[in-house]
């Protein structure tokens, strides 16, 4: 049963709120025993604009950033980080670039593709990959791939919410990690233990939200 929602703020600033609720979700690779809803800080102009100074810092002095890809519905985000990465700032390597933020279309549902107007725009460019919640990895995992095979380099990930520290040997900066969410846990299908207790499923749920069934 899907219980009630509640407000957790991002500890650098209070400013960027998520809201989490319990229940059994199924994903796409995964089942969770709860489903962090970033969709305000996704979508909300301000929230969005606190959001994308936090994660622009993390490269503005350190990583030369040519493109951002853009996943799960984060493309308003990622035009305010590409902003702030650019913004006037004699200490920044990223003064006065002149950036793009892209997204990669899901082909069959499983593979991800650039169109040749865009492939450019990956090709021989240092590109920051940004992404709602990272769970299992494997989405971003194949946004990797689907870079590399156009000749891209992946210089970081950022997140809004993520589990892991670390996806193939490149660091992920987000807003929110497990720390904030001590009680979330995300398995495997395979190894849910509501499944294996015959719990049904409280609702379906992917990056945009859930559907109860």
């Amino acid at each position: 049963m899907i219980g009630t929602f509640s407000t957790v703020s991002c500890e650098r600033n209070t400013k960027i709120k998520v809201r989490t609720v319990p229940g059994h979700f199924a994903m796409t690779y995964s089942h969770s025993n709860a489903f962090v809803d970033s969709m305000e800080v996704k979508l909300n102009q301000r929230m969005a604009m606190e959001a994308a100074s936090i994660l622009a810092d993390s490269y503005a002095y350190e990583q030369q950033i040519d493109t951002i890809v853009t996943m799960d519905g984060t493309e308003v985000l990622g035009g305010f980080v590409a902003m702030d990465l650019a913004r006037k700032d004699m200490y920044s390597v990223n003064q006065d670039a002149d950036m793009h933020v892209v997204s990669p279309e899901l082909e069959n549902s499983t593979q991800m593709i650039f169109r040749d107007n865009l492939q450019p725009l990956i090709k021989g460019k240092r590109t920051l990959i940004l992404c709602g919640s990272l769970l299992t990895g494997n989405k971003v995992r194949k946004a990797i791939e689907c870079i590399r095979w156009y000749g891209g380099t992946v210089v970081g990930i950022a997140a809004v919410f993520s589990i892991h520290d670390v996806l193939d040997g490149i660091p992920i900066r987000c807003l929110f990690s497990a720390k904030e969410f001590p009680e979330f846990q995300n398995w495997e299908a395979g190894d849910c233990p509501f499944c294996r207790a015959g719990q049904r499923v409280d609702a379906l749920a992917n990056c945009y939200g859930y559907s109860k069934i």
